[in-house]
């Protein structure tokens, strides 16, 4: 292939920021089969952060998953979810970047954080301009930062009515300070 990037290899932007010192951003595209060919209905999830220490100090950071050949992203299925931090390199975070891609029938997510605290993270739909350049469509998603290390012990999706169509236990997440980027699938 040559140096330009083909229409089915572009990262589709879900959501960016900054929080204190650091960027961060979330992207989606369709995962292609060796060869070029399409794949099915997969997502993948590029989650990036940088820590800007001067004008020519950058600590660059990027986290991609993709969902397996045997997920289809039913309502019934555990989503595709990837993280980023920084700093990444080993310190105590300071921020965490989160992306998340979840069957159409979900619209939110209720999370049980380390420690027990619960939060619920509401869902969008990509629109029809993000569902067309990343090939994508009727999926729901979630991208957010939060400051240090948000690690997630649980999570219950549920439909529009409240409904648990997904619920991840809580032996699905393993939380301890020493992650850094951990992949939840």
């Amino acid at each position: 292939m040559s140096g330009a990037t083909s229409k089915h290899d572009t990262w589709v932007g879900l959501d960016s920021g900054r929080v204190g010192d650091y960027l961060w951003e979330v992207k989606a595209k369709r995962k292609t089969r060796s060869g070029g060919q399409a794949g099915s209905r997969r997502p993948c999830l590029l989650v990036g952060t940088t820590w800007r220490q001067g004008p020519f100090n950058l600590h660059r950071s990027r986290y991609r998953a993709c969902a397996g050949a045997a997920s289809h992203l039913r309502a019934s299925d555990s989503p595709l979810i990837a993280t980023g931090v920084q700093p990444s390199s080993g310190s105590a975070v300071d921020m965490t970047a989160v992306g998340m891609i979840f069957a159409p029938a979900v619209r939110r997510v209720q999370v049980t954080l380390a420690g027990g605290r619960r939060q619920t993270v509401h869902l969008h739909r990509f629109s029809r301009a993000q569902a067309r350049s990343a090939r994508l469509s009727h999926f729901e998603y979630a991208a957010f930062a939060t400051r240090g290390l948000w690690c997630a012990e649980r999570l219950v999706a549920q439909s529009r009515a409240g409904k648990t169509l997904w619920d991840s236990g809580t032996d699905e997440f393993g939380c301890g300070a020493g992650d850094s980027g951990a992949k939840f699938e």
